[in-house]
Formats: C-alpha cells, sequence, structure tokens
C-alpha cells in the first residue's frame, strides 16, 4: 500500500476508534469503521469489483435468474424460512403459467439480441438474493435488467449529501439500440408488478413492489448503476458530511459532549485529505451497506465504512 494511503488510514483509524455510535432511523447501532482499496492490488474501484471482493455478488446464468423472480412472485414474501408453506402461492398457477412464458420470452430474447451475457447474484443475508443480467449489443451498449429491491431503511439526515445524476442517469442512446430498448421494454411491460411483503407481524405490514427495471449506458458499471438506482438498491452521492445533530438523539449528555468534536474532526479530515468524496449507499432489505469514501493523491480509495442492520423487534 502506498506510504501516504497508510497514513491517512492510521488517522482515520484513531478517528473512529473507542465506540464512535452512530444509528440510522429503526435500525440497531452501528460503529463506523475505515475502508481502504489498494488500487495496486485490486485494480479500479467499482461497485462491481467492490461487491466481489466483498463477497456479496457472485456469478450465475439467466436461468437461475429468472427462477428466483418467478419463485418470489408465487411465495410472496422475502423471509421463506420464516414462515409457514400457507403463505405460498398469492398468484393463481393459471397467472404464475402465463408469466413464466413471459419470463421465458425475456430470456431468449436476451440470449438472441446480446453478447457477453453476465447474470450476477446479489446476497448479503441467507434469506434474501436479488439477481441482475447483464449483456451487450451490437453496438457497443450495455444493457442491464434488474428486478427491485427491499430497502426497510431510509436516512433522515445523518449523513449529508448532494445528488450525482450524472452517474445514475441513462445517457442518450442510438437508434437501434433504442430500437432493442423498445423489444425488451414490450415484454417486461407484460409483467405487471406484484406486491411483496417484507416483514411480517409486529405492526411493520412493509411490502414493495416487484418488477423489473432495465439500465442502459456504453460501459457495463454505468449500465450497472442506472439499473440498480431505478431498482431501489443503490445511491451514490457526492458527500459533504457527518451530522451529529441528527444522530444526536441516541446519545445522552455525556456521549453528546464527546461525539459531536470527534464527528466534526473526522469530517474536517475527509474534506482536506481526500477528493471526489463520495457516500455509496447499497441496501439489501434489512441490512444496509454505506461508504463514505475519496481518493487519495496515490489514487487508493479510502474513507468510512457502515454495516447497518434494520431494528426488527415485534
Amino acid at each position: 500500500m502506498n506510504f501516504e494511503t497508510e497514513k491517512i488510514l492510521g488517522t482515520l483509524e484513531i478517528l473512529t476508534e473507542q465506540n464512535l455510535r452512530l444509528r440510522l432511523p429503526n435500525n440497531e447501532t452501528s460503529s463506523l469503521k475505515c475502508f481502504v482499496w489498494d488500487v495496486n492490488k485490486k485494480g479500479s474501484f467499482s461497485l462491481l469489483n467492490l461487491g466481489v471482493d466483498e463477497g456479496w455478488i457472485t456469478l450465475t446464468d439467466i436461468d437461475v435468474a429468472v427462477k428466483s423472480w418467478q419463485a418470489l412472485e408465487r411465495r410472496g414474501y422475502l423471509n421463506p424460512d420464516d414462515y409457514p408453506d400457507d403463505y405460498e402461492n398469492i398468484i393463481s398457477p393459471e397467472l404464475a403459467d402465463e408469466r413464466a412464458k413471459i419470463y421465458q420470452t425475456l430470456a431468449d430474447t436476451i440470449r438472441k439480441n446480446l453478447h457477453n451475457i453476465e447474470v450476477f447474484k446479489f446476497s448479503q443475508i441467507p434469506v434474501y438474493s436479488f439477481y441482475v443480467v447483464l449483456g451487450q449489443n451490437q453496438e457497443n451498449n450495455w444493457f442491464c435488467f434488474s428486478q427491485t429491491v427491499a430497502r426497510e431503511t431510509t436516512l433522515e439526515g445523518e449523513i449529508k449529501c448532494s445528488n450525482l445524476p450524472d452517474l445514475t442517469t441513462q445517457p442518450s442512446l442510438d437508434s437501434n439500440t433504442n430500437k432493442l430498448k423498445d423489444k425488451f421494454q414490450q415484454i417486461i411491460n407484460q409483467l405487471q408488478p406484484i406486491s411483496i411483503y417484507g416483514y411480517y407481524g409486529g405492526g411493520y405490514d412493509y411490502r414493495f413492489n416487484h418488477y423489473l427495471v432495465t439500465g442502459i449506458a456504453n460501459s457495463k458499471e454505468k449500465a450497472l448503476l442506472v439499473a440498480l438506482h431505478q431498482a431501489g438498491m443503490l445511491d451514490i452521492a457526492r458527500f459533504h458530511e457527518f451530522d451529529p445533530e441528527a444522530l444526536s438523539w441516541i446519545w445522552d449528555e455525556a456521549e453528546i459532549a464527546e461525539f459531536y468534536p470527534r464527528y466534526q474532526k473526522i469530517n474536517k479530515f475527509l474534506t482536506q485529505n481526500l477528493s471526489d468524496l463520495r457516500m455509496i449507499r447499497c441496501s439489501f432489505w434489512n441490512r444496509e451497506y454505506i461508504y463514505v469514501v475519496g481518493q487519495t493523491n496515490a489514487g487508493d480509495i479510502t474513507g468510512i465504512y457502515i454495516e447497518s442492520d434494520f431494528d426488527y423487534n415485534p
């Protein structure tokens, strides 16, 4: 690791040690951890490379993805290991068969019109996974198909950010790519959204609409970012600061006196030592992965990592 990156990482470790508490709304208490991406060892920093390195993205195939999309619709809820079989089959067998044919048409159309097809499983907890399908057309544009993603947690000002729309906005497309986009969309439009449960009981009657979204761009990574943003899994924003005022509701008076200045030191250090500071938020239903990272002068990526779980307490 570059010496300058090591120095920055060492300072961040000092600033985040000794139980610097953070709690997102309706989540369990978390802590700030240091994050570093050594470009000489791991290559370029991207969402896809990050997920593969962290183990929450794995390769699979399109038939597995389609089977999972259909099973979720028939089951009607996200946590299959916790509840009995009488929650199965929320849609009729006839509708399930009809949708299975549409999914097969979509898969066949992808295979016929795209090359370099890759399918990824995203998973961080045993009972919840989601799938994306990527492929490239003859004009070298990438298509990404993703199911929508359940998200229990909302941010309420704990991390101050502003939009970076260029990262998650679909660019203008050539005529052939637009025609292919329309062909895919005509198939997807036949798959009406299915309402899916999250947690049962305890007053948490959480639902989300399961359907497919499409991202298209001139690179695989950008197409993935566009699709996952539409799917509700991903936010990428320009980072400004951690807001201790928004976090202070969980602290007693002694902690307020201690944590306020510590958070301000972290904010100052990040803005003074890293460029292109961003918040990358990845949601996996009831678990959040948040990276507040920037680039060192050596080109490495470093900053703060937060893992937070929804507090299900019926």
